[in-house]
């Protein structure tokens, strides 16, 4: 995907500006209370000028840079690779003669991401009860924000990325685009507007809430769980099995996606109403927004700092960063049982370093103990008649699918140790998906042991996706080198999980 690179403006303040010794730090956290009593005058102002100029319709036009005289249900993508829109859109089946369920089907495809589901199946899911649902202002979500040392950020319109932090961030997805969003640790609020899909890798049911934008009420929603099997690595289907959908059932659109999360952990408490007018009170500039957030309008990539950010960007592709700063990796390891979804009973153990900066992903670590060799680090073409095959496949099947897979997308040669897309091991469950991410090098020491390396250009998605904790590394092994009657697992020796719990936002 091309990313706009434009000119971009800052505004940032400095020292002089916070005013007297008497006024808060802009980088100090401040109780809620505080937060509030900051931001009611210069918040209230923004909005009481919005709501007194310009009616709700009109608001959301600016917001989204969108002309909102098409009629509702119109999809801005239209025309377009993205839409996959119909008026008698059904679940997508499997491609014929594939299997769903094969964990081991390692090619990458892109089946398109749904953002329209039939105005049947739209009315399908379960409601809201609006008696249980509480409402929220641009007052309570901009003193959150402020409180935490969290962010607001707005990417606007067209195909997005926007990956944020540790504070409790207010997260814009109204521009009647397509958002790839990581929320990051906090109690996070995803603002969801019509037209526009938010796919959220790492929506937290315990802490984030998704609040109702313009022209959106609690009667409109449906939420029910995706109906599509298919895989497809980090361009994973919108409406996959594994995912929660949030959607419009007036007109079927999918206002958000919740990845890897079960469609009965959602409820009124993660949702919050909101009145017209509110949102151009927090994308205004004010006295105080510039006081404690540091201001960049611009297309393109924004990098976030280490205060509190306002990032706003237009209508082009554009990616949120929160900045290479904000965050750093555990060390992960693998063995002892964490091969997910065949579990194996070697005694190899595993364990992996993680970089990431400037969208470069760095891996660095070792295996040891490992029955088998890497898979075809002896040249070879065939699976070894010791090795197991833990999920039933014929051998010269499964090797075919592995040799159907040449290179990845970077051009890295094909080797038995795999970037994958997926969490376990952490509070979402145990999923697995075999599309090839990346191909990533495995150098033997000895017979049982090696090191592994890598270094990958990451997508912005793809950077989204390893922040919220959905990549692992699988290491295939298979060929029996030191003759003790013990081969490899073709289908994965050891899985070591890149989740939640390795990655780390500060």
């Amino acid at each position: 995907m091309e990313f706009d690179r434009k000119d971009q403006t800052q505004t940032q303040t400095t020292a002089a500006d916070l005013g007297t010794a008497s006024t808060p730090n802009a980088n100090s956290p401040l109780s809620e209370s505080q937060g509030a009593a900051i931001l009611a005058t210069d918040l209230n102002s923004n909005l009481n000028q919005a709501v007194t100029n310009s009616p709700a319709k009109a608001v959301a036009s600016q917001n989204s840079g969108v002309d909102d005289s098409k009629p509702m249900g119109t999809c801005q993508n239209a025309g377009t690779a993205l839409c996959t829109c119909s008026a008698n859109r059904q679940s997508v089946a499997p491609p014929s003669g594939s299997n769903p369920l094969d964990e081991h089907d390692h090619t990458a495809k892109n089946f398109g991401q749904i953002t329209h589901v039939s105005m049947e199946a739209a009315q399908t899911g379960r409601g809201l009860d609006g008696k249980q649902v509480g409402k929220t202002s641009a007052l309570k979500l901009g003193t959150r924000a402020i409180a935490s040392r969290g962010d607001i950020l707005d990417p606007g319109g067209g195909t997005n990325t926007v990956i944020s932090g540790r504070g409790s961030d207010v997260i814009m997805g109204t521009g009647r685009g397509f958002n790839t969003i990581t929320t990051g640790t906090g109690k996070d609020a995803i603002v969801l507007g019509q037209e526009t899909t938010n796919r959220i890798f790492d929506f937290d049911a315990a802490n984030d809430f998704l609040v109702l934008g313009e022209g959106i009420s609690v009667n409109d929603i449906s939420i029910q769980q995706g109906t599509n099997a298919n895989r497809a690595g980090v361009n994973q289907p919108t409406d996959n099995v594994a995912n929660t959908l949030i959607i419009d059932k007036r007109n079927g659109h999918v206002l958000a996606s919740l990845t890897f999360t079960k469609a009965d952990t959602i409820s009124e408490k993660n949702f919050r109403a909101l009145d017209p007018g509110q949102l151009q009170a927090l994308n205004s500039d004010s006295r105080i927004t510039n006081r404690f957030f540091a201001t960049q309008r611009g297309d393109g990539q924004l990098n976030g700092s280490r205060r509190s950010d306002r990032l706003i960007s237009g209508g082009g592709n554009d990616f949120l960063f929160l900045g290479n700063d904000g965050f750093r990796f555990e060390k992960a390891t693998g063995g002892g049982g964490t091969e997910f979804p065949f579990a194996t009973d070697s005694p190899g153990t595993s364990e992996v370093q993680t970089e990431l900066k400037d969208g470069v992903m760095k891996l660095t670590g070792s295996y040891k103990n490992f029955d088998g060799a890497p898979l075809f680090s002896q040249g070879e073409t065939t699976i070894d008649p010791k090795a197991r095959i833990l999920n039933g496949a014929n051998p010269q099947a499964l090797v075919n699918g592995f040799l159907a897979v040449s290179q990845d997308s970077e051009g890295n040669a094909r080797t038995g140790t795999h970037l994958h897309f997926s969490p376990a091991g952490d509070d979402r469950g145990n999923f697995a998906d075999a599309t090839v991410v990346r191909f990533i090098n495995n150098t033997a020491t000895d017979a049982k042991s090696g090191t592994i390396s890598g270094q990958f250009k990451l997508t912005p998605e793809e950077q989204a996706a390893l922040l919220s904790g959905n990549m692992y590394v699988n290491i295939h092994s298979n060929m029996d080198v030191d003759g003790d009657g013990r081969a490899g697992f073709p289908t994965g020796e050891n899985r070591i999980n890149l989740n939640k719990n390795v990655v780390k936002f500060v």
